[in-house]
């Protein structure tokens, strides 16, 4: 076994608990329909992290042939996906409980963490690949990256609940373009 594929198990779990909070809560917004109220903002933001969790996966594979790691650089790689895990929970409640849902008010309720948890995402993977390759990426994958974070801060500071659904489906079209430019395909 490599060190990467032993390193990659730790990574592998916290996608899949992402993964299955956000796949689970979306079978549950089906199935609770009547006494949840649902809001687009949450729905695309939950588009936006089931792909961004994934493709975290995806990219890891960019990893497979690193022989040497350290405890920092793991650690750095974890916490890209302990971000987006930390995200998939805050965009979504526990949908087990009884009584009525309002997603919007939820949201609403957790913009304040969710948006720097947002801006962090991207910025540790950039951080993360600098200090693997040993300099900053500014090629169109670090612009984007960039962009994610720089956004998601001034979007802590805007208000209004169509400024959210804005920001959330432009966030959500813009990964989906990322992907198509820039990850169709293993390396």
């Amino acid at each position: 076994m490599t060190p990467f594929e032993y390193l990659s198990v730790l990574v592998s779990i916290i996608v899949g608990l992402a993964l299955t909070h956000l796949l689970s809560s979306s079978a549950r917004l089906v199935q609770q329909r009547e006494r949840i109220r649902l809001d687009g903002t949450v729905l695309a933001w939950l588009g936006f992290l089931l792909l961004a969790n994934i493709q975290i996966w995806w990219v890891g594979f960019d990893r497979r042939s690193q022989e040497t790691w350290t405890f920092f650089a793991f650690l750095l790689y974890l916490l890209i996906p302990v971000t987006a895990f930390l995200l998939s929970y805050l965009v979504l409640p526990d949908l087990e409980e009884h009584g009525e849902r309002d997603l919007r008010a939820h949201f609403a309720h957790n913009r304040r963490w969710f948006y720097p948890l947002l801006a962090l995402l991207p910025l540790v993977s950039l951080i993360e690949e600098t200090v693997h390759d040993g300099r900053w990426p500014t090629d169109a994958d670090g612009w984007f990256r960039m962009g994610l974070a720089a956004a998601a801060l001034a979007a802590l500071r805007a208000r209004g609940a169509r400024f959210d659904l804005w920001f959330a489906v432009s966030a959500l079209a813009t990964l989906c373009a990322y992907i198509l430019l820039l990850f169709l395909r293993l390396a």
